[in-house]
């Protein structure tokens, strides 16, 4: 299927990835449009990559910088990986992580994401590795860590 990947920086053009998160991520669970603006979604070191059919937002991930999230230099964090319900088993997730790991292969950077339980076998499909136990991040449900290293 033929979609376009577009790459933002901060805070610029985020609209569609807060539109696609508000759908997959954040109505589900009963929360508010404000709740798909991420800490560090502002930083400009905070890539947003969205998968556009046409002109209509159908998948997103953002990736965060260390110095935001894991201290650790050259870890960066996937999180808020979504991909809309009518769009979902098209191949749409998998072009987003192929996208992120041509990017992390270029810049010689290890991934990792704290993966919802519902979304571990997507991931493991993709060369990600659960690493420590299954935990809860309150309000949203069993998550495990997961990480991806260039292969």
């Amino acid at each position: 299927m033929l979609i376009r990947i577009d790459e933002s920086r901060g805070l610029e053009r985020i609209g569609p990835v807060r539109e696609v998160r508000f759908e997959v991520l954040r109505r589900p669970l009963g929360m508010g449009f404000d709740a798909t603006l991420f800490a560090g979604d502002e930083d400009l070191q905070t890539r947003h990559v969205v998968a556009f059919r046409d002109t209509e937002p159908i998948g997103c991930l953002t990736l965060m910088p260390p110095e935001l999230r894991s201290g650790i230099a050259d870890r960066v964090q996937l999180r808020g990986m979504a991909v809309l319900q009518a769009w979902q088993g098209r191949g749409i997730g998998r072009q987003l992580l192929d996208y992120v790991a041509q990017l992390a292969e270029s810049q010689g950077w290890e991934l990792w994401c704290n993966a919802r339980l519902s979304a571990v076998p997507f991931y493991q499909a993709s060369r990600w590795c659960i690493v420590g136990d299954e935990f809860d991040i309150s309000g949203i449900g069993p998550h495990f860590r997961m990480e991806w290293r260039s292969p």
